[in-house]
C-alpha cells in the first residue's frame, strides 16, 4: 500500500503540489474573511468611503514597477550580449506577473520569464535563471536595507516585540552573500567545491548557472546599478502598500510601510501557496494589528492590495494572448 501511494504521487507529483497549494491560499482567504469581518456590508461600507484618487494612484505604481523590473532585467541580460528592447522585457514581465497567480509563492513568474528570455535570446537556461537568480537577490538585499532604515528611523517593534535582532541579523546574512557574489575567491567557496566531489559534480550540472554568476565579479558597476534599481523597485511596492492603506483610512506614516513590505514580500516566497495568496493578506493583517490598526480595515486594505495584483496579472494574461499577432519572426537579435 505504501509502495502504491509513492508511485502514485511520483507520477502525479506536480498536479498534487498545485492542488495542496491552491487548497492553502483559498483556506488563508477564507480564514480572512470569516474572522476579520461581521458581513459582506462591513466591505462595503470601508470600501465606499475610501479614496478613490489614492485607490488609482496606488494601482499605477504597478506601471513604474513594470518598467523598473524590465529596466533592471535588461541592465543584467547585456551583460551576457542579450539585447532585447525595455518593450519586450515589459511584455514578458507582466506575462509573468500573470503566472505568478497560478504558480507557487510569488515568484512563480520568474519560472516563465526565465524560460521565455532562453528561448527568445537563444542562450542557455542556466544562464537566464542565474541573471533571475541575481535580480531576485538584489531585491532581497534592497528589503534587507530599506528595513535597517526603518530601524534608524525609530521603527524598532511590532507591539511589544523587538525587531532589531532579527532585521539585523537578516541584513547581515544578505551583505555575506553578496560579497559571495561579487568575489566568491574571498571564502574560499570555489576550493570548497573542489574539495567535494558531491558538490563538484553540483558544479558540473550546473555549469552555465556557476559561470555566468562567476562572471558577474566583473561587472561591480553593473551590480551597483541592478541594486539601485531594485531600492526604486522596492520603494514602488512601499508606496503602493502606502497610498492601498491611506485610500482605506489607514495611516500608520511611511516609516512603519519601509519594514512591514520587504518581511511580507520574503514571507509570500514561502513556497506552501500559489503566487502568495493568503500569505501576503493575512501577514498584511496580523502586522497591520500588531501597529494597532483595526483588523477589519487591514484585511480590507489587504483585499485591496490583491485585487490590483489580480488586475495587473489579468493585463498580463491579455498581452500572453496577443503578444503571437504582434511579434514578427526573429530574424536579429531584438535591441532597443
Amino acid at each position: 500500500m505504501k509502495k502504491r501511494i509513492i508511485s502514485f504521487y511520483t507520477k502525479n507529483k506536480n498536479t498534487i503540489n498545485i492542488i495542496l497549494r491552491v487548497t492553502v491560499s483559498v483556506s488563508l482567504v477564507v480564514y480572512l474573511f470569516m474572522t476579520q469581518f461581521r458581513d459582506l456590508s462591513s466591505i462595503i461600507e470601508i470600501l465606499k468611503s475610501s479614496n478613490k484618487t489614492l485607490m488609482a494612484l496606488s494601482l499605477s505604481t504597478h506601471i513604474f514597477g513594470t518598467w523598473i523590473t524590465a529596466y533592471r532585467w535588461k541592465t543584467l541580460l547585456n551583460t551576457q550580449d542579450v539585447r532585447l528592447s525595455i518593450a519586450t522585457l515589459s511584455a514578458i514581465v507582466l506575462i509573468g506577473s500573470f503566472f505568478n497567480n497560478f504558480l507557487p509563492t510569488s515568484i512563480g513568474g520568474d519560472v516563465f520569464r526565465t524560460y521565455d528570455v532562453s528561448k527568445k535570446a537563444e542562450i542557455p537556461l542556466g544562464t537566464s535563471a542565474s541573471i533571475i537568480l541575481i535580480e531576485r537577490f538584489a531585491g532581497v538585499v534592497s528589503a534587507a536595507v530599506f528595513a535597517v532604515i526603518a530601524l534608524f528611523l525609530g521603527f524598532t517593534t511590532i507591539g511589544n516585540q523587538s525587531i532589531i535582532i532579527p532585521v539585523t541579523i537578516f541584513f547581515i546574512i544578505c551583505v555575506i552573500i553578496t560579497i559571495i557574489i561579487i568575489k566568491p575567491s574571498l571564502f574560499g567557496i570555489d576550493k570548497l567545491f573542489r574539495k567535494f566531489n558531491f558538490l563538484q559534480k553540483m558544479r558540473e550540472k550546473l555549469s552555465s548557472v556557476f559561470n555566468t554568476l562567476e562572471s558577474f565579479k566583473d561587472y561591480k558597476m553593473v551590480l551597483l546599478k541592478v541594486l539601485i534599481y531594485s531600492f526604486l523597485l522596492q520603494f514602488a511596492v512601499i508606496l503602493n502598500y502606502y497610498l492601498a492603506s491611506l485610500a482605506v483610512g489607514i495611516d500608520l506614516g511611511i516609516t512603519a510601510f519601509l519594514f512591514m513590505v520587504p518581511v511580507i514580500s520574503i514571507i509570500t516566497m514561502i513556497p506552501i501557496s500559489i503566487g502568495g495568496i493568503g500569505l501576503r493578506e493575512n501577514a498584511i493583517v496580523i502586522i497591520m494589528a500588531g501597529l494597532g490598526v483595526m483588523e477589519e480595515k487591514a484585511a480590507v486594505c489587504s483585499l485591496l492590495i490583491l485585487v490590483m495584483l489580480l488586475i495587473v496579472g489579468i493585463i498580463g494574461g491579455i498581452v500572453y494572448i496577443l503578444r503571437p499577432y504582434f511579434e514578427k519572426p526573429r530574424t536579429a537579435v531584438d535591441e532597443k
